[in-house]
C-alpha cells in the first residue's frame, strides 16, 4: 500500500562487495609498491599485477579474472582478452612481452594505454636485442622519466615467476616464457633504475644466506 521512499544512500549487496574489491586492489597494490594513493597503476596493469600476484601461473579461470577485472575497473572481453591474454574454453592464457609482441598485440611503448605496454615493450628488447637498446628505446619516448613507469616496473618484478639465472630453476610452456620477461626486466632494472626502484623482495627467497 505503501511504497518504500527511497534512499539515495542506500546500497545493494552487489555495490558491496565491489567496494571491498576496490580497496582490496588498492590495499594490494599498495603491499607491492612504494606507490602512494593518488599515484594509482592504470587499470591495464593494476589487471595484470594483480592477476599473476592472485594466481600465481599463467592460466587461470575466466570467472574468477573477470571479478577481478571488475574489481580494477577493466572490461575483460574487450580491454583484456586479445591485449595481455586469449581464453582457451574456461580458462584465460596470459601472454608474455613475446607473444603478444609476435600477435601484434602490444600496445604503444609511451605507456598511454597501460604501462604494461611500455613494460612489455622493454622486455621484448632486451630478449630479442639487447639491454641497451631496451634502455635507449624507454629514453627515446621519455618514459623512463615517468614515476609511474618506476612504480609499474616495481610491481611487476614482484609478480612475474623468478628467471633462472636468479632461482636456479628452469620453469617450462607459458611460465618460462613470463621468466623471461622477469630476467629482462631485472636485469635491465639493475643496468638503468636501481636507484628508482629497489630490487624485487621476492629475490629474498632465492639469495644465498650469509656465510657463518
Amino acid at each position: 500500500m505503501f511504497e518504500d521512499e527511497w534512499d539515495p544512500y542506500a546500497v545493494t549487496p552487489e555495490d558491496a562487495l565491489d567496494a571491498a574489491r576496490r580497496e582490496v586492489k588498492r590495499w594490494r597494490l599498495e603491499q607491492l609498491t612504494h606507490m602512494k594513493s593518488s599515484d594509482e597503476l592504470d587499470p591495464l596493469t593494476s589487471f595484470f599485477v594483480l592477476a599473476w600476484d592472485a594466481f600465481k601461473a599463467p592460466v587461470f579461470p575466466y570467472d574468477e579474472a573477470l571479478r577481478l577485472a571488475r574489481a580494477v575497473g577493466v572490461d575483460l572481453d574487450t580491454q583484456v582478452v586479445g591485449v595481455l591474454m586469449e581464453k582457451k574454453a574456461s580458462d584465460l592464457v596470459m601472454w608474455d612481452s613475446s607473444r603478444r609482441a609476435a600477435k601484434g598485440a602490444l600496445g604503444p611503448a609511451d605507456g598511454s594505454r597501460g604501462m604494461i605496454d611500455a613494460l612489455h615493450h622493454a622486455a621484448h628488447y632486451g630478449r630479442t636485442r639487447t639491454l641497451q637498446a631496451a634502455r635507449e628505446m624507454l629514453a627515446k619516448i621519455g618514459v623512463d622519466k615517468e614515476p609511474m613507469f618506476f612504480s609499474a616496473l616495481e610491481a611487476v618484478l614482484e609478480v612475474l615467476p623468478v628467471g633462472k639465472a636468479f632461482s636456479g630453476i628452469d620453469l617450462e610452456g607459458d611460465l618460462g616464457a613470463a621468466s623471461g620477461d622477469f630476467e629482462a626486466l631485472e636485469n635491465l632494472r639493475k643496468l638503468a633504475f636501481s636507484e628508482q626502484v629497489d630490487a624485487p623482495k621476492q629475490l629474498d627467497l632465492w639469495a644465498e644466506p650469509d656465510a657463518a
